[in-house]
């Protein structure tokens, strides 16, 4: 009985050390000192144990600040490292990805992957935005409720920066006006033509 039992605490323990997986004294699974790395550094760690459309997850979740125990302060620097590491298919894979996560972002997100790219000058990046909103409202199928809720969220992220916001909205009314009576929803055109 006693031997029976012996195997059975042992089982169990070799079970609880098995199901930790391959996770670190933090629990995330990154090294104790991740974030005390280079940008360069956590991406080339990520790299060597996922797949490129991973990698391009990981560099955009970290940039924003959703991931607990995971930062990238420099978005250019992390994105051109895995750019330049990557080539033929795998760098098809990585940019695929990294460009379909940033279009299906909610648009205040988006706005600030834009701004830590640096791929639109702080001028036209409210107009572009607005120009390609349409796009996101039509993929993701919003409704009228979701896209003023976005539009709230938006309007706060821009914070005092008004000039932003503003040319969002040109943006956005020109491609309504354009849209017009084509494939989008009416009462998507009916809310938000005039928007202010």
């Amino acid at each position: 009985m006693k031997r029976y039992f012996f195997i059975v605490i042992v089982a169990v323990a070799v079970l609880l050390n098995g199901c930790k997986g391959g996770k670190t004294e933090n629990g995330s699974g990154f090294p104790q000192n991740f974030n005390a790395m280079p940008d360069t550094a956590r991406v080339a760690y990520v790299m060597k144990s996922t797949t490129p459309d991973s990698v391009a997850r990981f560099i955009c979740r970290a940039a924003l600040g959703q991931l607990k125990d995971a930062r990238i302060d420099s978005l250019g620097i992390a994105t051109n490292y895995a750019y330049d590491r990557y080539s033929g298919a795998d760098a098809d894979l990585f940019g695929g990805e990294y460009d379909n996560f940033v279009a299906s972002l909610p648009l205040a997100d988006k706005m600030r992957m834009y701004a830590m790219a640096g791929v639109e000058d702080p001028q036209g990046l409210g107009l572009q935005l607005g120009l390609e909103y349409m796009q996101s409202i039509r993929e993701k199928n919003m409704s009228v409720l979701e896209v003023e809720e976005e539009l709230k969220a938006f309007r706060s992220a821009c914070g005092k920066d008004e000039e932003t916001y503003k040319r969002f909205i040109v943006g956005f009314r020109t491609v309504l006006e354009a849209d017009s009576g084509r494939d989008m929803p009416k009462e998507i055109y009916d809310r938000f033509r005039n928007i202010e």
